[in-house]
């Protein structure tokens, strides 16, 4: 007789248990952050403010941005996320956490400018920002300095020793 049977409770229960927790998970609530983008290009020396910025909402992990108040220190194209890397101290080019690596730099470089260099060896490429463009004296031996990541640091600075180390500078 089918009345006579219990009733599947617990079943029921962890089903309906199953389905809160996908409802849950499919409509929590975002983890975001608002984060400036560049709306005009932002050049070194600039203050990251609401002038040049524009915040926009983008998940909380997905960037690690700066914050507004701060000094750029390299260029930002417009549309760009203006990253934690792309800020530091009013009157620094190097960002916070970055080391510097003694280079000799082509003529015509500034403070500020992006530089990419190329290790000759493994021709692993490095972005870094010029912090100094050193002299004009033809016979110092890398008395320019060019601010790298903490990650690629030790690299370049053994191909720089080495003599196996390409700069190129960006003409934008």
């Amino acid at each position: 007789m089918l009345w006579f049977q219990p009733v599947p409770w617990v079943r029921w229960l962890l089903a309906l248990l199953i389905a809160g927790v996908a409802v849950y998970v499919e409509f929590r609530p975002d983890d975001s952050v608002e984060a400036p983008f560049a709306t005009i290009l932002i050049s070194p020396g600039d203050p990251i403010d609401e002038t040049n910025t524009e915040l926009k909402t983008v998940p909380s992990k997905l960037l690690d941005s700066a914050s507004r108040g701060t000094v750029a220190t390299r260029s930002v194209l417009p549309g760009s996320p203006v990253m934690a890397g792309d800020v530091g101290e009013l009157g620094s080019t190097v960002p916070p956490g970055w080391w510097v690596v003694g280079v000799t730099l082509p003529q015509g470089v500034a403070v500020g400018d992006d530089v990419r260099l190329v290790l000759l060896d493994s021709g692993l490429e490095v972005s870094g920002v010029v912090a100094h463009p050193g002299s004009d004296d033809p016979f110092a031996a890398a008395d320019g300095g060019v601010a790298v990541p903490p990650e690629s640091s030790a690299e370049v600075a053994m191909a720089s020793a080495a003599g196996r180390l390409a700069v190129l500078i960006s003409t934008n």
